[in-house]
């Protein structure tokens, strides 16, 4: 049969869009899918589509693109049959109307089953899907979730539908109890989740992973404030929150006012998720609602244990409370810091829940929850003429992308693995090549002697005349985060941390002959202290000093004396208002540098021995805004004064460098 997916966009990121791949790639094995979107907001879709769906976008709005039209007459209209209440009522129009009444009209309108994937897609699925077809709404968010308007306004076209799906039982009951839907069957189906590509978390690290939108309904204040207080035992754990969101900058601010800003970190949208989870050791979602919680189920197919506030309706359907995770209630910050805790001060624990999670989370597999939507589509009377034997992904097509894995173990080796193994390919990095066995994988010993910087991957395939480089599907860092641990005293340091960029697989490099490591940067009260550690082809002697290094045309440098700790350990406390008072320019720049010994020359502060490859806005240390000193100072601040203009400001701000080298800048701030 052929099964048509209505939805807002295919071309983002977030849990809808996710679960509607995951459940037309499993149906297309067996049926003909397409996938309809209404909106082509960018040129290609952020997550990799199945070659075996078909994506009809409808309404084009890429901000390049020629054929741009977001000052179409008809889209400068409002829309008709998109209901008023619904959130994103105002990005509709005649133009969307008259666009999906036209595919299902059209050619397109052979379609078996109709599906859509948000309130206002099931208006439309119910005004113009063809009349033959089977027509089922989908409930991504809940009953509750949904303003009076808007529900309202679903009760005119529910009863239109075959069916209404909804991802938890408990939302389904909902629905059955305060809306009836004569004639609509209303069923509750879970979303899917495939197995991960890379090998599942072994719960050994220190690291604390959650994920989804940086939107108030996540409450992430709650996991923030939580992680405080788990941090305060446990100074060696750290939090990443992937994803987006407008609570961004507030966020932002309650880690810089918890000081925290050492330990938490906004990693932004990670896709793939997968192998973000698995360089955690927990896994927490601190939402008050949910409809479903993929991110509880993509962390568990990763082997994670996960804490999660026992809101409605999905997290209690999908954890066992005590086997596979923990559920407490929402809004309390002491009963997620106690799980947390419970889970952080035992491994075995970690261990044990990490396993039940694996197997537990099997049951979201998409082939038993396609099977379900399989058996709905025939019970409703689907049309079976579409139907075709199970037929096998195609072949890549001439000039298609070459797709690869990646990974890095925690001695350094980095494996790479073709998708599509060619007999007698190599992969080319920085003039060396590597030899791709029968499984088409190449084997980059740890150790390889890469220069510091950034080197693209290539691969040379038989009968190619250039090489081509390699487009990845997942990028295993796991290995790299302990890299610190791999360092020899008296040898070079090196780091190599595979990445995507623009697509393509990349390798980071880092060759030095010493390095200083920073550790913890505390700022407060206008002073800076930072840790770090030495590694490499130096010995430590006597008494370490910090140099501040300034660029620029006017060259300046200010010695700050520290104390060791340990063996190669240091630790500097300096006022940011000595560089202050130095400045040269509105923009001066000044580079942190170690010299560990009388004579030695310095090396440089900074931080590479992890997975993260840009830190620059990944991890952020709060600016010191300091009194702008100039002269005539006291008669120049009372003449401001006097005309109820603000005092000028100096602002001074710690952050890697493109390399990731702590730098440190001092910048005029313009008078509000």
């Amino acid at each position: 049969m052929k099964v048509s997916f209505l939805i807002h966009t295919i071309y983002g990121i977030g849990g809808t869009i996710r679960t509607t791949l995951n459940l037309a790639e499993e149906l297309a094995g067996r049926h003909e899918v397409e996938i309809v979107s209404v909106f082509r907001h960018r040129d290609e879709p952020l997550f990799a589509i199945d070659p075996r769906v078909t994506v009809v976008p409808l309404v084009d709005t890429r901000p390049s693109s020629a054929t741009n039209e977001k000052k179409h007459e008809r889209h400068l209209q409002p829309a008709e049959h998109f209901p008023e209440n619904e959130a994103r009522y105002k990005e509709y129009s005649r133009l969307t109307d008259e666009r999906v009444r036209a595919h299902y009209a059209g050619a397109g309108s052979d379609a078996d089953v109709v599906i859509g994937t948000r309130p206002g897609l099931v208006a439309y699925v119910a005004a113009f899907a063809p009349e033959h077809a089977v027509l089922i709404g989908q409930e991504h968010m809940t009953h509750n979730h949904h303003k009076p308007g808007l529900r309202a306004e679903m009760a005119g076209f529910l009863p239109k539908l075959d069916a209404f799906v909804t991802v938890s039982e408990g939302d389904a009951a909902s629905w059955r109890d305060r809306m009836p839907l004569p004639g609509t069957r209303v069923l509750a189906i879970p979303n899917s989740v495939p197995a991960p590509v890379v090998p599942p978390s072994d719960t050994s690290g220190t690291t604390i992973v959650a994920a989804g939108r940086l939107a108030s309904e996540k409450q992430y204040q709650v996991l923030i404030e939580a992680f405080a207080k788990v941090v305060a035992r446990r100074p060696e754990w750290t939090l990443r929150i992937c994803g987006w969101g407008d609570q961004k900058d507030r966020l932002r601010a309650r880690i810089d006012q918890l000081g925290l800003y050492n330990s938490v970190h906004l990693m932004g949208p990670r896709s793939p998720i997968e192998p973000e989870w698995v360089k955690g050791a927990i896994a927490v979602s601190t939402s008050r609602h949910e409809s479903f919680g993929m991110t509880l189920v993509e962390a568990m197919r990763c082997g994670l244990p996960v804490v999660s506030t026992d809101c409605d309706y999905g997290p209690r359907e999908i954890i066992d409370d005590g086997e596979d995770g923990l559920l407490v209630p929402v809004g309390d910050v002491d009963a997620v810091a106690d799980a947390l805790l419970r889970l952080v001060d035992d491994p075995a624990l970690r261990r044990r829940m990490g396993a039940a999670a694996l197997v537990n989370a099997r049951r979201f597999d998409p082939g038993p929850v396609a099977k379900r939507y399989e058996e709905l589509f025939t019970e409703l009377g689907a049309a079976a003429t579409h139907r075709a034997a199970r037929r096998p992904r195609p072949a890549p097509a001439a000039g298609a992308p070459t797709v690869a894995d990646c990974s890095v173990t925690e001695d350094g080796t980095l494996t790479v693995t073709l998708l599509t193994p060619r007999e007698g390919a190599r992969l080319v990095i920085e003039g060396r090549d590597f030899p791709v066995d029968e499984h088409g994988t190449a084997t980059v010993p740890a150790g390889t002697p890469f220069s510091e910087g950034v080197h693209p991957v290539h691969a040379e395939l038989p009968g190619a005349a250039d090489a081509v480089p390699l487009a990845t599907r997942a990028v295993d860092q796991r290995g790299a985060m302990r890299a610190a641990e791999r360092q020899r005293s008296g040898e070079p340091v090196r780091q190599l941390v595979p990445y995507t960029r623009n697509g393509a697989l990349h390798l980071r490099s880092w060759v030095r002959p010493a390095h200083a490591e920073a550790g913890d940067v505390r700022i407060r009260n206008g002073t800076l202290t930072l840790t770090a550690r030495l590694h490499g082809a130096a010995e430590p002697d006597g008494e370490p000093v910090l140099l501040l290094r300034r660029r620029g045309k006017a060259p300046l440098e200010l010695a700050f004396p520290g104390t060791r700790h340990g063996a190669d350990g240091f630790r500097f406390t300096f006022s940011c208002a000595a560089p202050a008072a130095r400045q040269q320019d509105p923009h001066d720049v000044w580079d942190l540098w170690l010299r560990y010994a009388p004579g030695a020359g310095p090396v440089r502060l900074g931080r590479f021995l992890d997975d993260v490859v840009e830190k620059g806005s990944l991890f952020p240390y709060p600016p010191v805004a300091l009194r702008k000193k100039q002269p005539l100072g006291l008669v120049r601040g009372l003449a401001r004064k006097l005309a109820g203009k603000p005092g000028e400001r100096t602002v001074v701000t710690l952050f890697h460098s493109a390399a990731n080298d702590l730098v440190l800048s001092v910048v005029d701030k313009p008078a509000a």
